[in-house]
């Protein structure tokens, strides 16, 4: 099984596209979102939200095989119900 992760802003520009950027990730067993970025070479300094599954999650949150994840970078603006969330 993989994870979909979709990157936005200049996250997706550090991964060589522009716009958004998006990466297949095998994936067999759960595993927390910072080992996710750790392996796609995103610094987890650079996010400001994690979005799974379409809805907003903590930073020691885990994603599972078949998720997917979409990470926004610090420029992005965070609704108010998300400021829980930042980064």
């Amino acid at each position: 099984m993989t994870v979909d992760v979709f990157f936005f802003g200049s996250l997706a520009t550090n991964m060589g596209q522009g716009g958004e950027c998006h990466a297949d990730l095998p994936l067999h067993a759960p595993a927390p979102i910072s080992d996710i970025l750790r392996l796609l070479g995103i610094p987890l300094e650079n996010v400001n939200l994690v979005m799974v599954n379409h809805r907003s999650v903590l930073k020691d949150s885990v994603v599972w095989p078949g998720d997917r994840m979409a990470a926004f970078p610090k420029e992005y603006p965070i609704f108010a119900d998300w400021l829980d969330h930042r980064f």
